[in-house]
C-alpha cells in the first residue's frame, strides 16, 4: 500500500475501541446485577427475560465491534509510523486473543452444557411410559414413576413428559394447566434462555453474578409459563396443582408461585374449554393403579 494511501493511528481510534469495550463490559458484567435486584421481575417476568437478552446481544456485539476495529486499525497502519505501528500490532494482538479465549470458553461451557442436557433428557425418555397426541408436533407422555415430575423436551416432535406420580395427585383439570404450563416452555423456546444461561455461567464458573442470572432466568421462565397456562387453563387450577406439588415435594418455590398466581385477575374457571378426554383418562388411569 502506498504510504499516501495509509490510515495512521490515531488517538480516536484508541477512544472509540475503549468505548466499546467499556460498553461491552457494562452490558455483559454489570447488567445482569442490576436486572436481578429486587422483585419487579416477579411482576413482569417477560419484560425482565427480554432486557437480560437485549443487554446481553448488545454487549456481545459492542464486543465483537471493538475487536474488529483493533484488527483493521492494524491491517491499516503501516511502517511509517512507527510508534502507532507498534500501539495497532500489539492492540491487534491483544484483541485476536480475546477472541481465541472467547471461542475456547464457549466451545469447552457449550460442551458442557450440551451433553448434561443430552443426559438428563435421554435418562427421562428412557423411562417406561405410553403415549398420546396433543397435536400434530407434540405429544403427552406419561411415565411411570413415583416422583412427582412433569417436564418439556424440546425435539423435532415436542414432548411434555408427566409422571404417574404426579397425575395421582392432580385432577383432570389440574393437569391440563400443569401440560399447558410445559407447552408454554416449548412454544415460546425457553430452553434456548436456559442454554443462554447455563452457557454463561459455565464460561464464568466463578462469577456470582452469572450463577445469580442463572438462577433468575431459571424463576422468570417458570412465571412466563404460568401466566401463558392461568390464561389458557385457569388460573385456580394451576395454582392448585401447584399447591398439591409443593406440598408433595415441600418445595417452597412451587409454593410462591400458587400464591403469586392468586394474587392476579384472571378470566374465571367457568369460561374455560371443557377438558379434554385425554387428561380425565389420564387420571383415571393414573388413580386405578
Amino acid at each position: 500500500m502506498p504510504p499516501s494511501c495509509a490510515q495512521p493511528w490515531t488517538r480516536g481510534d484508541d477512544v472509540v475501541i475503549v468505548a466499546f469495550l467499556a460498553l461491552a463490559l457494562a452490558l455483559i458484567w454489570s447488567a445482569p446485577r442490576a436486572l436481578t435486584r429486587g422483585h419487579w421481575q416477579v411482576r413482569h417476568p417477560r419484560l425482565a427475560l427480554a432486557l437480560w437478552h437485549l443487554a446481553f446481544l448488545a454487549g456481545a456485539g459492542a464486543a465483537v465491534t471493538a475487536i474488529a476495529l483493533a484488527v483493521a486499525d492494524t491491517l491499516a497502519v503501516t511502517s511509517a509510523h512507527a510508534a502507532e505501528a507498534v500501539v495497532a500490532t500489539v492492540l491487534g494482538w491483544i484483541a485476536l486473543a480475546g477472541v481465541g479465549g472467547i471461542i475456547m470458553a464457549v466451545a469447552a461451557g457449550g460442551d458442557g452444557v450440551g451433553t448434561a442436557s443430552r443426559m438428563n433428557r435421554g435418562a427421562l425418555l428412557a423411562l417406561p411410559h405410553s403415549a398420546r397426541a396433543l397435536d400434530p408436533r407434540t405429544e403427552l407422555r406419561v411415565c411411570d414413576a413415583a416422583d412427582p415430575i412433569a417436564c418439556s423436551i424440546p425435539d423435532r416432535r415436542d414432548t411434555v413428559l408427566v409422571t404417574t406420580g404426579l397425575i395421582g395427585v392432580l385432577t383432570p383439570a389440574q393437569l391440563r394447566a400443569v401440560v399447558a404450563h410445559e407447552r408454554a416452555h416449548l412454544r415460546q423456546k425457553h430452553h434456548w434462555a436456559l442454554r443462554l444461561a447455563d452457557l454463561n455461567q459455565a464460561c464464568l464458573p466463578r462469577s456470582r453474578a452469572a450463577r445469580e442470572l442463572r438462577r433468575a432466568t431459571g424463576l422468570l421462565v417458570e412465571l412466563i409459563a404460568d401466566d401463558s397456562a392461568a390464561r389458557s387453563s385457569g388460573a385456580v387450577h394451576l395454582a392448585n396443582a401447584l399447591t398439591r406439588v409443593g406440598a408433595a415435594t415441600g418445595d417452597e418455590l412451587t409454593q410462591l408461585r400458587a400464591e403469586r398466581l392468586q394474587g392476579h385477575a384472571w378470566r374465571p374457571a367457568r369460561l374455560l374449554p371443557p377438558v379434554s378426554t385425554v387428561f380425565v383418562d389420564a387420571v383415571q388411569q393414573a388413580h386405578a393403579h
